[in-house]
């Protein structure tokens, strides 16, 4: 899948699979960046954040280093993904400005933009909604299954009834379909 262009979340509980499968997307994106709060992804091109919980300081580090290595550099990344991207891009608080426009123009810039989060419920609505895939794995919260159930009818009991590791793919039409594990080598 080419994701240049397109816009994805990965969502999940911990240990479900996100990061394998986060790895293995970037693996395909020489030209990448990643927002690694938890410094999960050693041998990366990837900004370590100073602040990682959601605070005036976190909002404008996270608006400078993608004015920095984004916008500054049009057109030198094929992928940009923020990982923890519920800590930055919170429901209920409006978009921090650039990933805002990341998340309306990056098709203009033909960047691959991707979230990785936990809880799509802890995650700003605009980032999974105007997502063109969804990568979905193992999760629990009624609250999480019930949007997902909102987002695409009978999603949060496929959700719910996934394998270890397995996920589903939801395509920007809201059709989907339960997906084996990413397999790396």
């Amino acid at each position: 899948m080419d994701l240049k262009g397109r816009r994805f979340a990965l969502l999940g509980l911990q240990g479900s699979g996100k990061t394998v499968n986060a790895k293995w997307i970037l693996r395909h994106y020489p030209r990448h960046l990643v927002y690694d709060p938890l410094k999960e992804y050693v041998g990366f091109n990837r900004y370590l954040p100073t602040y990682r919980e959601y605070s005036l300081e976190a909002i404008a580090e996270i608006n400078a280093a993608i004015q920095r290595f984004i916008f500054e550099k049009e057109g030198k990344l094929d992928l940009f993904v923020i990982d923890e991207a519920n800590r930055y891009c919170p429901t209920r608080r409006p978009l921090p400005e650039t990933i805002g426009q990341i998340n309306d123009f990056n098709r203009h810039m033909n960047l691959g933009f991707g979230v990785i989060a936990r809880r799509p419920v802890q995650l700003h609505t605009d980032l999974i909604e105007l997502a063109h895939d969804l990568f979905i794995y193992r999760l629990k919260g009624k609250n999480d299954i019930a949007y997902l159930n909102e987002l695409s009818d009978g999603l949060g009991e496929a959700v719910l009834s996934l394998q270890p590791y397995h996920f589903v793919h939801v395509n920007e039409l809201r059709d989907f379909e339960i997906c084996a594990p990413v397999v790396t080598v």
